[in-house]
Order: C-alpha cells, then structure tokens, then sequence
C-alpha cells in the first residue's frame, strides 16, 4: 500500500501556523543579535539594544499611546479621503475620456511636490490643526490609488463590454455593474500601497507643526537626545503603517477571496 501523502507545510504541522512561526523565529534571532552586538559594544550609541527599547516603553507607553491617537486619526480620515477622491477622478477620468489626460496631469504634478515643502504651505493656509494633517496624508496617499483606479476601470473585457453595449446599459450601468468589479484587485492593490503612506504623510504633518502626535514625540525624542525613545516611537509607526497594511489586505481577503492573488500571481 502507498504511503499517504504528507500534509503540506511539513508533517502535522498547519502550514498557517508555520507560515506565523517563521517571522517569529527571524525576528527573536535578529532581536537577540541586536542585543548581543550592543553589550558587545559593536553597535553606535545611535542604536540602542531591544531592553533599553522596551525599557523606553516601560517609563513612556502612556505618552506613546496618547500621541498616537491622533496620528491613526489623521491617517485613516485621509486615507478614506484619497480613497474618496481617487474613485471620483479615476470615474470621471474613465466615464470622460477627454477628461483621463488632464486629471492625471494634475495627479503627477500633485505628486511631484515634495511634501515637506507643502507642508508648511498648507499650514499657514489651514492651520496646523488636524485639517492640515489630513490633507497631507490625503496628498501622500492619492497618486497610488488614482493610477490603480484608472487602470483597473481600463481593464474591462472588451467582450463583455461589447455586450453590455447591446444590451444599451447606461454610462452609470457600464460603471457600477462591469467597470468597478473588474478594478477591485487593482483598486486592493493601490489600498495597500496607499495605507502605509496615509501614516507617512500624517507622521510628516506633525514634524512640522502639531501638538500632539508621534511625529512631534519623535521629534522631542530627538532633541532630548533619548536614543531609546526615538527608535520606540519609530517603531510605532512601522507598527502603525504594517497594521494599515495588514488591514487593508485582510479586506482584500475577504472581498475578493481567491482573486486577491490573481494581480500578482498572474492566475
């Protein structure tokens, strides 16, 4: 008798499960090399070892999620925001096809202006409340999620689109019933790029100008000359701008379920 095959991802183990251990185990050894090369005194006094990091978050994890509050805040409303705005251009851009060149004209020259010199612009304009972070955040993630918008409403079946012709479906019916299901693994694709960049373009914001929020605590890490604080609330954000990420593949997962991977993986 032939030997059952074994399951896959090795023999009992689930390969979800396998799939989680792996970055765990990358991450205790990088984390015990880290440490180790800092009481070995290889490592700059800029880098601090993981214990003095999770001492910083010991004495300062109030501070830490006090300040950010606001920062998530402003980085999901502009994130909806660009969303927002990006299916409105990209549909019209699409739906009016003189209109396609000069809304992607006006996105790359948007996207051109470096964000730290816009922001202290819209600052004196808006103030440096959360208005001002929003729209930052909302600049920083709009080009991505325009230009995976308009070629994903591009990529329709030229078959069906015929059909629907026949068939006398209204510009809006073309649209809603054949354009943005065919534009959502695009569309998940620019989400993911573009949540990441909401954190940064919120995280830049208050570089510049706000009370509260992890780009100015980082900011008064710096100053203060507390190496360990600094790294704490840098790693916050890539905490932060992985969640958004994970989130929005999560969705992605759930939507579009085996057609999440069909972008990629060419299935």
């Amino acid at each position: 008798m032939a030997e059952a095959a074994a399951p896959p991802g090795g023999r009992g183990r689930p390969p979800r499960l396998a799939g989680i251990l792996a970055p765990l185990a990358v991450f205790a050894v990088l984390v015990a090399l880290m440490e180790g090369l800092k009481r070995a005194g290889v490592l700059p006094v800029t880098v601090p070892a993981p214990s003095e990091i999770a001492a910083a978050f010991g004495r300062a994890h109030g501070d830490l999620f006090y300040h950010m509050a606001p920062t998530v805040l402003s980085a999901a409303a502009g994130f909806v925001l660009a969303t927002l705005v990006a299916l409105a251009l990209a549909a019209l851009a699409v739906g009016w096809r003189p209109a396609e060149r000069p809304v992607m004209t006006l996105a790359i020259v948007i996207d051109s202006i470096p964000l730290i010199a816009l922001t202290p612009i819209l600052m004196v304009w808006v103030g440096n409340g959360l208005p001002a972070r929003i729209i930052i955040g909302t600049i920083a993630a709009l080009f991505p999620l325009l230009v995976g918008t308009v070629q994903g409403l591009k990529a329709v079946d030229r078959n069906v689109s015929e059909l629907f012709h026949i068939l006398a479906a209204t510009r809006w019916q073309r649209l809603r019933k054949l354009a943005f299901p065919t534009a959502l693994p695009f569309l998940f694709a620019a989400l993911k790029i573009a949540a990441p960049l909401s954190v940064l373009g919120a995280l830049l914001a208050e570089w510049v100008s706000a009370d509260r929020g992890l780009g100015i605590m980082m900011i008064y890490a710096l100053f203060s000359f507390d190496v360990p604080l600094t790294w704490l609330t840098i790693l916050a954000v890539c905490v932060v701008a992985t969640l958004a990420y994970g989130l929005v593949a999560l969705a992605e997962k759930l939507v579009l379920g085996e057609r999440a991977t069909s972008i990629v993986g060419g299935r």
